[in-house]
């Protein structure tokens, strides 16, 4: 069932006004708009907030009599699969009887009853189910219903205005919530029903029992019935109002379309309305000519009334004249309700718009369309034409065809093509006219035709036309028989005319083809922009770049061809929005200079065939930077003493970081990201050396900065401790006291070194000494210790640690330890 409501919907969105012609035709103005003026609520009820076990006659509803030994309920549950509170309404063993609960109005009423209710049918099988049964006022056997809706296991949705249900061809669902509305009009005796929000059936004629005192068209009594003998339905909702007699509303027009020498019309349906009157008048100060009046009740999803209008009064003639195509007219609708009883017609007010007939009726495409506006000479049915962008399953080339036509397969290159969807009456088109349609492209492009294979190929798809046979189909199918649409292919050239001839309607009417129908994709003029420099520290820049653009190879006796096509694409070139290069190319190949400013250049190509309404871009941007990458580094000291050496910094701009010392790559082209800090540890060798820092940012400027370091082998001050190893910080007479030092040669070259330690007296006189001699190689580290016993006498004494080089060359090696 959602499946159908879907589709319901889906059509019911064809009813928003249609662009034809250029013409669009709005909402009727609020003046006009359906209004139930008046109405009033004579019964609302809902069951799902009612206290659970509560019965429906505690709620004011009447029960029917049941045959002996059948039993019903009637009370508030919760309904087991939606857990919502319901009315359980229930019969068993009753035979053919239904158990019926009803409620009966004070006064009788006139005019447009409207009765709502939201239901569910449980169980596993369906069964039919006079629903909503809405009676006059008469008593006992005069008691008669104006219409009832339903349920019917066979025919889904159904209403009776007599014996047998109505098959609306309308499925509903077990065991899930479903809404129908049953509105009818005292009046014209007409009535309207809708399930779950879709209007299925309108303006029908209700029972027509004969009427006399006894036996009044009115409204008395709400009747909701289960089905006969056993079954049950839950009620969630229901609402029963009342709009008494009055003049019908203005009709709201749906849309309308221009045919030849006519204009035809779709009406919102209204339950009220007996017939419509169409009027006409050629301008705003000219009376009211009725050309028609149309009385059809359509059956058809969705349900709409669609008269027409032919015939304008000639007051010059004074006769009825056909109507001229191309000129504007106003036309007038009026409802009119006709009071049964009383045999007379109450006419509402008039809604009134503006249309034109066309013998071509133009049919407007999407902007960005291939497809200029397509001329469709075959125009009855021009309304339900419409022109689609993207080709794909499921779509239906033919709009109404009784069975559903619909694509099932086809080759994916083809997805992206826009497409024209014609009625399925245009397939048996047979003139006056000698095409169906035309329309021109809007630039270079490849049209295709997809038709039936069984088609004998016309004259007009043959080679020596230009079309060829690509070898490829689009399948089809219907609920019945599966079809391949072989596809033909024509180049066409911007602004040039494509023209939609008959199909072969003698074998389509004897059912030996299904028709085809044209889509068409645009040709690209495949524009290519070879690699850019995002940045550059040049003002002169050049972009170079390919089109591969083949001269049109259409007919050459076509006048367009010969104006046009002879020539290749106009190459436009814009710099920040700017044309800066205009001119036809005359090669597939180009190359443009540009003059950059500096930041930023967006840098927009553009390929574009002459008359074309469509062109091919593409875009870069380069950057001109002239500014070089700033350093923030810390200078390093001129003198160092330890090898290891950390070089920090950071940079203005985002570069390429390479770092070297004494002419070796430390980091080589390193990203390194703007206003970032860095930090590169330098191993330095003995003696000078030079630190080249330098960055290239991404448009070529280079920063170069150089710092020269001399490096001095240094060990650093020994310590004092006792023969334990414990640290010594101060003098104890006869103690032992040792100087050490841990010693290591980062440098590359052979190392001698001296520990001395050194005792002094008061006088700053030396009265003891230790040394230990060592030699290091590079990379090598040992601890070297010298000592001696203090005297029993220290006061005023001190002792002193150091490193040289020798005894003769008394190079310090490290600063003086004093205790």
């Amino acid at each position: 069932m959602r499946m159908i409501i879907q589709k319901i919907l889906c059509c019911a969105l064809l009813l928003q006004p249609l662009a034809i012609g250029g013409s669009l035709l709005n909402q009727a103005p609020a003046s006009a708009a359906t209004v139930n003026d008046g109405q009033i609520t004579l019964l609302e009820k809902d069951f799902s907030t009612a206290v659970e076990g509560q019965s429906a006659a505690q709620l004011g509803f009447d029960y029917s009599t049941l045959p002996s030994g059948a039993t019903s309920d009637a009370t508030i549950q919760e309904e087991p699969s939606s857990k919502q509170k319901a009315l359980h309404l229930a019969v068993n063993d009753a035979g053919a009887s239904p158990f019926l609960i009803s409620k009966t109005f004070g006064e009788s009423k006139t005019g447009t009853i409207t009765a709502e209710i939201t239901f569910m049918q449980p169980g596993s099988a369906k069964k039919q189910d006079q629903l909503l049964q809405l009676y006059n006022s008469g008593s006992g056997t005069s008691s008669k219903y104006l219409v009832i809706s339903g349920l019917d296991p066979s025919k889904g949705a159904v209403y009776w205005t007599d014996t047998a249900p109505t098959d609306l061809k309308i499925p509903y669902q077990l065991n899930q919530w479903h809404t129908m509305k049953l509105e009818v009009n005292t009046l014209n005796k007409r009535f309207s029903l809708w399930l779950d929000g879709v209007e299925i059936r309108a303006r029908d004629k209700a029972n027509l029992f004969s009427n006399d005192n006894s036996n009044a068209f009115n409204f008395k009594k709400l009747v909701i019935g289960t089905p006969a003998g056993n079954g049950e339905v839950y009620v969630r909702n229901v609402k029963v109002t009342h709009t008494p007699p009055k003049e019908p509303d203005a009709p709201q027009i749906a849309y309308w379309v221009g045919r030849d020498q006519s204009i035809a019309m779709w009406i919102y349906p209204d339950t009220a309305v007996t017939k419509y009157s169409i009027k006409i008048k050629a301008r705003e100060e000219d009376p009211w000519y009725t050309t028609a009046t149309y009385t059809g009740t359509p059956q058809t999803i969705p349900i709409l009334a669609s008269p027409s209008a032919g015939n304008e009064w000639d007051y010059t003639l004074n006769k009825t004249v056909k109507l001229t195509n191309g000129k504007k007219y106003i036309i007038g609708v009026a409802a009119i309700t006709r009071d049964e009883v009383a045999k007379v017609d109450i006419e509402g007010k008039i809604t009134q718009f503006e249309a034109t007939p066309y013998a071509v009726t133009p049919i407007e495409p999407p902007a960005d369309s291939i497809m200029g506006t397509v001329n469709a000479y075959n125009n009855y049915q021009a309304h339900r034409w419409s022109i689609h962008a993207g080709l794909k399953i499921g779509d239906e080339p033919f709009a109404d065809r009784a069975s559903p036509l619909k694509i099932v397969s086809l080759p994916e290159k083809y997805q992206k093509a826009d497409w024209i969807k014609t009625h399925v009456d245009t397939m048996k088109y047979s003139g006056p006219y000698p095409q169906i349609a035309t329309f021109s492209v809007r630039d270079k492009t490849a049209v295709y035709v997809a038709m039936d294979q069984r088609e004998t190929l016309p004259d007009w798809l043959k080679a020596s036309e230009g079309w060829t046979d690509t070898g490829e189909v689009i399948q089809l199918a219907d609920p019945a028989l599966t079809y391949s649409f072989k596809i033909y292919k024509k180049m066409y050239g911007a602004q040039e005319e494509v023209v939609m001839p008959w199909n072969n309607y003698t074998e389509y009417n004897s059912g030996n083809n299904a028709g085809y129908f044209m889509f068409a994709e645009r040709v690209p003029t495949d524009l290519k922009l070879d690699p850019v420099k995002p940045y550059t520290n040049l003002a002169n820049y050049t972009i170079s770049g390919t089109v591969a653009e083949n001269v049109y190879a259409g007919s050459v006796s076509s006048s367009v061809y010969q104006n046009v096509y002879s020539s290749t694409v106009t190459l436009s070139v814009y710099q920040n929005k700017s044309l800066v290069y205009n001119t036809l190319l005359t090669q597939n190949q180009y190359m443009v200079d540009l003059k950059l400013v500096p930041g930023a250049n967006l840098v927009e190509v553009i390929a574009q065939r002459p008359n074309a309404a469509f062109f091919d871009m593409v875009t870069a941007t380069v950057t001109y930077d002239q500014i070089s990458p700033e350093f923030q580094i810390a200078a390093p000291p001129p003198v160092v003493k330890e090898a290891g050496y950390i070089l920090h910094g950071s940079l203005s701009k985002s570069v390429l970081l390479t770092v070297k010392l004494n002419g070796t790559i430390v980091a080589d082209s390193v990203s390194q990201t703007g206003q970032v800090p860095f930090a590169y540890p330098l191993n330095l060798k003995e003696g000078s050396n030079t630190i080249e820092v330098s960055a290239v940012d991404t448009a070529g400027n280079r920063s170069t900065v150089n710092y020269v370091v001399q490096y001095v082998f240094w060990m650093g001050p020994p310590e004092t401790v006792d023969l334990e190893g414990k640290q010594i910080t101060a003098i104890t007479p006869s103690k032992d006291m040792l100087a050490q030092k841990q010693v290591t040669n980062p440098t590359s070259s052979h190392k001698h070194v001296t520990l001395w330690f050194v005792l002094y007296d008061s006088s700053n006189s030396m009265v003891d000494y230790s040394s230990v001699d060592a030699d290091l190689e590079p990379g090598q580290t040992k601890t070297l210790y010298a000592g001696f016993t203090l005297p029993s006498q220290t006061n005023g004494y001190k002792v002193k640690a150091f490193i040289w080089d020798s005894l003769t060359g008394m190079k310090p090696y490290s600063d003086v330890f004093e205790l």
